[in-house]
Protein backbone atom coordinates (compact mmCIF):
# COMPACT_ATOMS: atom_id res chain seq x y z
CA UNK A 1 0.00 0.00 0.00
CA UNK A 2 1.31 3.42 -0.95
CA UNK A 3 1.76 5.90 1.87
CA UNK A 4 -0.14 9.13 1.22
CA UNK A 5 0.70 11.13 4.36
CA UNK A 6 3.87 12.10 6.14
CA UNK A 7 4.61 10.85 9.62
CA UNK A 8 4.83 14.45 10.89
CA UNK A 9 1.24 15.14 9.81
CA UNK A 10 -0.02 12.01 11.55
CA UNK A 11 1.80 12.85 14.78
CA UNK A 12 0.07 16.25 14.86
CA UNK A 13 -3.28 14.45 14.98
CA UNK A 14 -2.06 12.30 17.86
CA UNK A 15 -1.29 15.50 19.78
CA UNK A 16 -4.80 16.78 19.06
CA UNK A 17 -6.28 13.49 20.30
CA UNK A 18 -4.25 13.70 23.51
CA UNK A 19 -5.47 17.26 24.10
CA UNK A 20 -9.07 16.11 23.59
CA UNK A 21 -8.63 13.29 26.11
CA UNK A 22 -7.12 15.74 28.59
CA UNK A 23 -10.09 18.09 28.17
CA UNK A 24 -12.59 15.27 28.74
CA UNK A 25 -10.78 14.14 31.90
CA UNK A 26 -10.55 17.76 33.08
CA UNK A 27 -14.28 18.16 32.58
CA UNK A 28 -14.95 15.13 34.76
CA UNK A 29 -12.68 16.45 37.52
CA UNK A 30 -14.30 19.88 37.37
CA UNK A 31 -17.74 18.37 37.89
CA UNK A 32 -16.72 16.62 41.12
CA UNK A 33 -18.74 17.53 44.20
CA UNK A 34 -15.99 19.55 45.86
CA UNK A 35 -15.28 21.75 42.86
CA UNK A 36 -18.54 21.97 40.90
CA UNK A 37 -20.01 24.93 42.79
CA UNK A 38 -17.23 27.42 42.09
CA UNK A 39 -17.98 30.07 39.44
CA UNK A 40 -14.80 29.33 37.48
CA UNK A 41 -15.65 25.63 37.39
CA UNK A 42 -19.05 26.29 35.86
CA UNK A 43 -17.58 28.50 33.14
CA UNK A 44 -14.80 26.03 32.41
CA UNK A 45 -17.18 23.08 32.26
CA UNK A 46 -19.40 25.02 29.86
CA UNK A 47 -16.47 25.91 27.59
CA UNK A 48 -14.99 22.41 27.28
CA UNK A 49 -17.56 21.03 24.77
CA UNK A 50 -17.05 24.05 22.53
CA UNK A 51 -13.28 23.56 22.66
CA UNK A 52 -13.71 19.89 21.74
CA UNK A 53 -15.98 20.76 18.82
CA UNK A 54 -13.52 23.42 17.65
CA UNK A 55 -10.60 21.00 17.85
CA UNK A 56 -12.59 18.40 15.93
CA UNK A 57 -13.55 20.81 13.16
CA UNK A 58 -9.99 22.12 12.92
CA UNK A 59 -8.58 18.58 12.75
CA UNK A 60 -11.00 17.56 9.99
CA UNK A 61 -10.22 20.69 7.99
CA UNK A 62 -6.47 20.11 8.46
CA UNK A 63 -6.82 16.49 7.36
CA UNK A 64 -8.80 17.54 4.28
CA UNK A 65 -6.13 20.09 3.36
CA UNK A 66 -3.36 17.55 3.80
CA UNK A 67 -5.28 15.00 1.76
CA UNK A 68 -5.95 17.53 -1.00
CA UNK A 69 -2.28 18.55 -1.05
CA UNK A 70 -1.09 14.94 -1.23
CA UNK A 71 -3.55 13.83 -3.92
CA UNK A 72 -2.81 16.83 -6.13
CA UNK A 73 0.94 16.10 -5.90
CA UNK A 74 0.47 12.62 -7.40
Amino acid sequence: MKRTTKMKDEVEFIYIAIICVFLVVLGHFILMKNVAYFAWAEATAAAIPFLLIGLGVAAVRRAANIDKKNTSAD
